[in-house]
């Protein structure tokens, strides 16, 4: 029987303004409406289900999107936090989320994700696609590490939803009436002691900032050196077990997309899992810090991958080993310099 995902809606303002969603400490349980919009996709053993729900929403009201991820046992499932820049879901703002796994008597698992949206506008929106990796831990045993299975991406279908306005009987209701007058002296407290303590917390409030931010970009600029060093591992070890056979190649041009696009979303702190290549190649191609040449390398690297992945093209041995080359050359060329390090820091401390 499948359990209610505890949903906790909550709102943490964070030192710099950033809004992120965290569970409180009151539990409501949140479970699907009948009438939910429910889309479902099958890749092997696995089933991916998304529920909306209200289906016909009011600019206002409280809209829920639910993940349900249904995987047999051997199969492992990496279905991350879908996020695209400011804790948002598509044109949605995510005031909300919660995870749940569940174990079936058969050894399989249901994985949950409940996501808590606040529609920003009226009109026509959609629910974008929501990415997962699965891997078949079955087909691993006895195997070699070059032999065994990479990991095969998962994209949900895009829901569109319709947020209707606000009525206009609601916005011209009467508003309830004040509830008594306001003492204008309260305590009388001395001026001069509140300036003295504001000023003492915006000195104090100040300094933290400052150390604050320093301390923010000092761990971009590891993760972006990071990013680096790790892609450049992964293409050795992708590149170490050779070119793909036409058996092959669609997970194989998976995981060499996946690094690239890993690199880049550290790289460059671009927040965007859930796009489409289309829109990946928008939010990538617009850092300023990517000049013309590496656009059009990264903009034909991705088609390339494409059409392995969804057209069935199978390229040759020497045509995939020369992709692979391609997404070394666009990482070297792309990878944070000591004078790019130098700059930031400055300005930060």
């Amino acid at each position: 029987m499948r359990r209610a995902a505890v949903l906790a809606l909550a709102v943490a303002v964070a030192a710099c303004g950033d809004d992120a969603p965290t569970e409180s400490t009151e539990a409501v349980v949140i479970t699907p409406a009948k009438d939910a919009i429910t889309k479902t996709v099958e890749n092997g053993p696995v089933k991916a289900t998304v529920k909306v729900w209200p289906p016909k929403p009011t600019l206002g009201d409280t809209i829920y999107v639910r993940l349900e991820v249904d995987a047999p046992a051997g199969i492992s499932i990496d279905a991350p936090f879908q996020e695209a820049g400011d804790q948002r879901l598509g044109r949605f703002k995510v005031i909300g989320f919660v995870r749940d796994t569940a174990r079936k008597p058969n050894g399989g698992q249901l994985h949950e994700q409940t996501y808590t949206l606040e529609a920003q506008t009226s009109g026509k929106h959609r629910i974008p696609p929501l990415r997962l990796e699965m891997l078949d831990a079955r087909q691993i045993t006895g195997q070699t590490s070059a032999e065994k299975p990479a990991p095969q991406e998962i994209l949900t279908d895009e829901i569109p939803l319709e947020i209707a306005p606000v009525a206009s009987e609601a916005v011209a209701a009467e508003l309830a009436p004040a509830r008594g007058t306001l003492d204008p002296d309260v305590g009388g407290t001395n001026w001069v002691l509140i300036l003295g303590i504001a000023s003492i917390a915006v000195m104090i409030g100040s300094g933290s900032l400052l150390a604050i931010r320093a301390m923010r970009a000092r761990r971009r600029l590891e993760q972006q050196r990071s990013a680096y060093d790790e892609a450049v591992s992964h293409l050795r070890e992708l590149e170490h077990r050779g070119a793909p056979d036409a058996a092959a190649a669609d997970a194989w041009f998976v995981e060499l997309s996946a690094i690239v696009r890993t690199y880049l979303e550290k790289r460059y702190d671009i927040r965007a899992p859930e796009l489409t290549t289309e829109e990946f190649l928008l939010v990538a191609t617009a850092r300023p810090e990517l000049g013309e040449p590496h656009r059009l390398l990264l903009t034909q690297f991705l088609e390339r991958c494409d059409r392995v992945k969804f057209a069935g093209y199978r390229p040759d041995a020497e045509e995939s080993l020369a992709t692979l080359a391609a997404a070394r050359s666009f990482i070297e060329d792309t990878r944070l310099q000591p004078s790019m390090a130098a700059a930031p820091t400055a300005r930060a401390a």
